[in-house]
């Protein structure tokens, strides 16, 4: 079979107080980067060939390498590993192969190394471009560092760029974080942008900051600013594709696609999930890797010695999904989509009758009062089968739909 691949890098120069993904800042680490980072690199190479190995894998459609921060790494480190994960299994003939990274580490010899391995896509974490605002986050970066980053990358990256930016960060203001949109004049270069909305999450540095009342924060206001800043990417040519991504026309993210359509995609690195499906038998096994590199370089390394190869070693949570879960996932990433939910991909999924289920053809139905408000539509594809969607006002309401398909 063919898959994505998820690759998961945990270290950052600091935390941002709004992150709750698994990552281990500088200051918490003994000894420098480069350090760690070669052993847990071999690691990630180690996992993906056990993986490519067990599930018969033969090329990887697309690559994603996240975290924390993956541009902390070396250009020689990122080299090394883009170059290891395309030995264990090969890349597509169209692979999107994508590396985040923060604006501080934007060098040409970076750009360089992602190049010459194989990677064709940056995605970059602007956030804001407001200085109050990103110190208000404990971000590492400046409005000038964004700046630097954004001329090195249009004069010495050829490949595809996506840039993230979060709504109703405190500190921002409506007037500033309109403003910072310009930038996508400015840089053509930049073809897709993730646009997010402020998720404060229990325990983390901001959420403490907000409960005291040092920080002030508003979910009224930012989804005020979403819409905003929505209106004014569609302006500019970036359509909505997706609850929180945006594009110019053919550029549209395919490592995230996977998610939302329900493909295989392996997991490895501390703290990353995969998920493989059997659609034969309605089921499919996700699994979590431990937080802790040093007890997942453990696992990897227990696993190569193993001579079964059956992935028992792997320092890793399991969880088995029957069909009932993976139908309801089927809807709430579908409806994710402005595309929405076909029909015949329903029915071909789990064999049956998708207008049924969703109530689109009853009046007392769920999908039928939705599309009644003006909140939802169907059509039918070139196929003749029917596809239903949220429109742009029902998608700001998408989890009050899922709850009521519940």
């Amino acid at each position: 079979m063919n898959s994505s691949i998820y690759i998961h890098i945990p270290f950052c120069k600091k935390k941002c107080d709004y992150c709750d993904f698994y990552s281990i800042a500088e200051r918490d680490r003994a000894g420098k980067c480069n350090d760690l980072s070669d052993s847990y690199i071999s690691s990630l190479i180690r996992e993906a060939r056990i993986y490519a190995e067990f599930y018969g894998i033969k090329k990887w459609r697309s690559v994603y390498v996240g975290g924390g921060t993956p541009s902390i790494l070396s250009p020689e480190q990122i080299f090394n590993l883009i170059s290891g994960i395309k030995d264990a299994a090969g890349f597509d003939e169209n692979a999107e192969v994508t590396v985040e990274m923060n604006p501080d580490d934007v060098t040409e010899e970076f750009l360089s190394a992602c190049g010459k391995s194989g990677v064709n896509r940056l995605s970059m974490g602007i956030q804001a471009f407001d200085d109050r605002a990103l110190s208000c986050v404990n971000r590492g970066a400046d409005c000038r560092i964004i700046l630097n980053a954004l001329e090195t990358l249009k004069n010495h990256w050829n490949g595809r760029l996506s840039v993230d930016f979060i709504a109703g960060l405190p500190c921002h203001t409506h007037e500033s974080f309109k403003n910072q949109f310009e930038l996508l004049k400015k840089y053509p270069k930049i073809d897709h942008v993730s646009l997010y909305t402020l998720t404060v999450e229990e325990n983390t540095p901001l959420w403490k900051k907000i409960e005291d009342g040092t920080v002030n924060f508003s979910y009224e206001k930012a989804d005020k600013m979403w819409i905003a800043g929505r209106n004014i990417l569609e302006k500019l040519g970036f359509s909505q594709y997706e609850v929180s991504n945006f594009a110019r026309k053919g550029f549209e993210a395919r490592h995230n696609s996977a998610y939302w359509k329900q493909e295989n995609y392996i997991g490895v690195g501390a703290g990353a999930s995969g998920t493989v499906y059997d659609f034969c038998s309605k089921s499919a096994v996700r699994w979590t890797n431990t937080l802790s590199v040093p007890a997942y370089i453990r696992g990897v390394d227990e696993e190569i010695c193993s001579a079964k190869k059956n992935l028992c070693f792997l320092k890793r949570n399991v969880e088995n999904l029957d069909e009932t879960t993976l139908e309801f996932e089927f809807l709430m990433l579908g409806f994710r989509k402005i595309e929405g939910v076909s029909s015949a991909d329903y029915k071909e999924r789990f064999g049956k009758d998708l207008s049924e289920r969703i109530g689109a053809n009853r009046a007392d139905g769920i999908f039928f009062q939705w599309k009644k408000n003006r909140l939802a539509s169907e059509k039918l594809s070139l196929d003749g089968e029917k596809i239903y969607s949220l429109n742009r006002r029902g998608i700001l309401l998408l989890n009050r739909f899922l709850e009521q398909l519940i």
